[in-house]
């Protein structure tokens, strides 16, 4: 068994398909399929980017602080701006609804937000941004905040774009625990 402590950014998600989600009072546990894991990553037998056998990933004392829906720019042939949607908070009844939703969408990030890169947020183009999400104030020294980027599966036979959310969750350690490593990425 592997287990990876806090090294979210020593993985890929761009394959990242989510089986299923638990999430309770206190806890959040992602069962993920196709997970990318990078060379440097402390678990990394391969020294190479290879997949992991189905993966969990787990916030120890896992909390939902909020839930962003992406907005977007839709541009024509001449890159002329057609239509501008804001990014936009969810209300605890949509995040629910998102949340109960998870099995089968792609988590295409995970990431760590640190109250540093808050500030540089603020100074930097809108386009750039966490979406909304910037760390939050927790008065306890051992609490991580990390940003989960989750996309809808598209409906192939209408070809609508899909939705994507970015989620804020704190915990106290997030772990990625798989059993084995499937093939290594060529390329």
């Amino acid at each position: 068994m592997f287990i990876s402590k806090n090294e979210a950014d020593h993985f890929s998600y761009e394959d990242s398909v989510i089986k299923e989600a638990q999430i309770t009072a206190d806890q959040i546990s992602l069962q993920v399929d196709a997970l990318i894991v990078e060379p440097k990553n402390s678990q990394n037998t391969n020294f190479q980017r290879s997949y992991a056998d189905t993966a969990t990933v787990f916030f120890e004392k896992g909390k939902i602080l909020k839930g962003i829906k992406e907005g977007y720019r839709r541009y024509d042939a001449n890159d002329k701006l057609l239509e501008e949607i804001p990014d936009r908070e969810l209300d605890e009844e949509q995040l629910g609804s998102l949340l109960t939703g998870l099995a089968g969408q792609y988590l295409y990030d995970l990431k760590e937000v640190t109250k540093e890169e808050s500030a540089d947020h603020e100074k930097a183009d809108p386009d750039e941004t966490n979406h909304g999400i910037d760390p939050v104030a927790d008065g306890d020294g051992d609490t991580r905040q990390y940003v989960l980027g989750i996309e809808m599966a598209t409906d192939d036979m209408t070809g609508i774009d899909a939705d994507s959310y970015q989620i804020l969750v704190y915990c106290s350690e997030m772990k990625v625990s798989w059993a084995r490593y499937l093939n290594r990425i060529t390329g």
